[in-house]
């Protein structure tokens, strides 16, 4: 479990109490972490280990590798791009079966647009022109929930429905502000905490003001590669990106992967500053910018900057499992990825782990490959077919337009039916 112990001294940047940690007290953790859920394997002697989402939170990554280690079925989901479609997974590196069974069935087949689903085509069918440029609707709901908490804190208060049968049968004026208290203000002071830590760092010399430093107007005359960074700790890195979690390290590939004449521009995640505040710490500490802006052929570029167009007039894009890499597929251009993503097997999307790799994608590239839009459209079909509606979180659950029931009645049902099939063999 080397590489498990590898994945989890980084996942543990994303706990607030482990960032001022050294590596060998985050060991020490890990190996009591261990040690416990061996004892609860070893006790319970589980047959099948069902997870909400990709385990991405220290204890259920572990509880996730060591079902592997001990040859334990595990299921989870995965949330997609396309709001309000899941895929169901088994292990992480082999992806979605369903999905890859759609693509082995459905290769040498031949879909319109008018086959999809309606909800694929209303998704797809913007997102496949050159005038697309909207901000998706998830990053949208997340903006709301970081710069308004007030407001959000009003709302959700309004539409809880233990508040609202309060306000229904008069029992509010007693109830709810014991309601309000024991699940809200509990945390007072954690908010609080929070709170006061975004006004230091805003006060300070910051992660914003090295970017900014360091930060260049691009020109997009040149032949460049648009890098689009990822918000950290997420599990679009860790684990997804495995030794990609270190961002640098992505763009040194790169960077000794390129002609001389090319450059990379870089632009980080709309939603760093604002989800994990302006302060320096294990996922981007100080100097970590000026660090990217001194490898060869690599500039940092405004934020500001509009992702589309980046897209368009770049001769390549590179990401570790983004959004950027997808889009860029739905607008036919070719795209690198570093990690292990839903949409991985999707025409025109390389996958690279070293120079050597990185270079021969590059070099595919560079000599015309082009994808074509029959191919986009088979692949999307199959995901629509192994695909099925829901959400696990609550920002694509405002916006996907299914409802909470629908959703757990789906994810329910596709669990029951994975069950079953773990039984198939044993029954003949």
């Amino acid at each position: 479990l080397y590489k498990t112990e590898s994945t989890v001294l980084s996942m543990m940047n994303r706990l607030s109490g482990f960032d001022g940690l050294c590596v060998d007290e985050r060991k020490h953790i890990y190996y009591n972490l261990l040690q416990y859920w061996l004892g609860i394997f070893d006790k319970f002697k589980p047959e099948v280990v069902i997870f909400p989402n990709m385990p991405h939170f220290v204890y259920d990554f572990i509880i996730y590798e060591l079902a592997h280690f001990l040859d334990v079925k595990t299921i989870f989901f995965d949330e997609t791009r396309i709001p309000g479609k899941l895929l169901l997974y088994e292990d992480l590196e082999k992806g979605s079966e369903d999905l890859l069974r759609e693509l082995t069935q459905n290769k040498d087949k031949s879909f319109s647009f008018e086959d999809l689903s309606p909800d694929i085509q209303k998704y797809c069918r913007p997102r496949m022109t050159e005038t697309y440029k909207a901000t998706p609707e998830y990053i949208l709901e997340l903006k709301k929930k970081y710069s308004f908490p007030l407001i959000r804190f009003t709302k959700l208060l309004v539409h809880d429905p233990k508040v609202k049968a309060c306000l229904k049968d008069l029992t509010f004026i007693y109830k709810t502000p014991r309601y309000i208290y024991k699940n809200w203000l509990k945390n007072v002071r954690v908010i609080l905490t929070k709170l006061g830590k975004k006004i230091w760092w805003s006060l300070r010399y910051n992660l914003k003001n090295e970017y900014l430093k360091v930060q260049v107007s691009p020109d997009l005359s040149n032949p460049f590669v648009y890098v689009a960074l990822h918000t950290q700790p997420e599990r679009s890195t860790s684990p997804q990106g495995e030794m990609f979690v270190d961002q640098i390290l992505m763009l040194e590939i790169l960077s000794a992967a390129l002609s001389e004449n090319w450059v990379i521009y870089v632009k980080e995640h709309p939603m760093q500053w604002l989800s994990n505040g302006m302060g320096f710490s294990s996922t981007r500490y100080r100097g970590y910018y000026e660090r990217m802006a001194k490898i060869r052929n690599t500039y940092l570029i405004p934020v500001e900057n509009n992702s589309y167009d980046l897209i368009r007039q770049s001769k390549l894009i590179a990401t570790i499992t983004g959004a950027a890499a997808w889009e860029s597929a739905l607008q036919l251009r070719p795209a690198i990825i570093f990690g292990r993503v839903w949409y991985e097997n999707c025409p025109g999307i390389l996958r690279v782990q070293d120079v050597d790799s990185c270079r021969q994608a590059i070099e595919k590239i560079s000599r015309g490959w082009r994808i074509e839009k029959s191919e986009i459209l088979n692949y999307l079909k199959c995901f629509d077919n192994a695909s099925f509606p829901g959400f696990i979180s609550w920002a694509v659950g405002q916006t996907c337009g299914v409802s909470r029931k629908e959703s757990m009645c789906n994810i329910t049902k596709m669990i029951l039916q994975k069950l079953e099939s773990f039984k198939q063999p044993y029954k003949s």
